[in-house]
């Protein structure tokens, strides 16, 4: 594929995601926040506590905010044991300060999406589409750059995570998500494996990783829909974000999109060409 067109393309598809990003957050993002607002972040104790005795959990809540959510626990679920803080004052007889504060703990119990039943949560906006053969050209490029790839049921809520270069991708995505997911670990490795000279800021990125995503997807078909503007502004992106990472994104697509559809492109360069040859005469 020739470097006219892959940049062609690359740049079209990068100028779209930045007018989504404009235009703000999508209605989707908008629900999903309303809904993720719901949960609490748990300490690190917690969490373990939490993943220990039930690993596979996503979207952990109590009894009564389940209720909120439309939701209701199913009979004889066992909840998810965790500490929950008690702070009260404590009266300081004979002195002439204010009152001790103290905190306590005590066991509450929380429930897993998995153990409830109701309104369907919001969900985040997905890639859609059938990404045909590219999947395995993109494994194929992936080894090609003396990356690993596996499968892995071990990387908690995450859909992808890369290392070190390895990639793992969680068991049982879409087509479509699992091509996006991996173009999106894949432009981690390749554009952030130098510690040193990386971005620092994780909102710059993921941005950056998230728009190499959108343009490869995009490159093949897919409908990306709002899910990478909601992506990159999950982590506080913004057009300025995505035009000061313009080079680093479109050089690191157009690299990925030349080794996956070279003949695709090769064909259409020609079709434009006896387009441009037709006009002419």
């Amino acid at each position: 594929m020739k470097a006219s067109y892959v940049k062609k393309m690359a740049m079209q598809a990068f100028n779209k995601l930045v007018e989504a990003v404009e235009a703000g957050k999508s209605e989707t993002l908008i629900e999903y926040l309303k809904t993720m607002a719901k949960f609490h972040n748990y300490s690190v104790g917690n969490a373990v506590l939490i993943g220990f005795q039930k690993p596979d959990a996503t979207h952990v809540a109590g009894f009564r905010t389940w209720q909120k959510l439309g939701r209701h626990v199913k009979k004889g679920e066992h909840g998810i044991a965790i500490m929950a803080p008690i702070v009260y004052r404590k009266k300081i007889e004979h002195e002439e300060t204010d009152d001790e504060t103290v905190t306590t703990f005590k066991t509450v119990h929380v429930f897993d999406v998995s153990q409830t039943n109701g309104r369907p949560l919001s969900e985040f906006a997905r890639v859609k589409g059938d990404p045909t053969d590219y999947t395995e050209k993109l494994k194929a490029f992936i080894i090609e750059q003396g990356i690993k790839f596996e499968y892995s049921d071990a990387i908690g809520s995450a859909e992808g995570v890369s290392s070190g270069g390895m990639i793992r991708l969680k068991m049982g995505l879409s087509a479509a998500d699992e091509f996006s997911v991996l173009v999106h670990e894949l432009a981690h490795l390749m554009l952030h494996k130098d510690r040193h000279n990386m971005p620092k800021e994780k909102t710059v990125r993921e941005t950056e990783a998230e728009a190499v995503a959108y343009v490869v997807s995009q490159g093949v078909g897919l409908d990306v829909n709002s899910a990478s503007s909601d992506y990159i502004q999950l982590y506080n992106g913004d057009k300025t974000t995505l035009m000061e990472s313009l080079d680093r994104i479109q050089r690191t697509a157009s690299e990925i999109l030349s080794g996956i559809i070279a003949e695709q492109g090769n064909i259409q360069e020609e079709a434009e060409g006896q387009s441009c040859l037709a006009e002419a005469a």
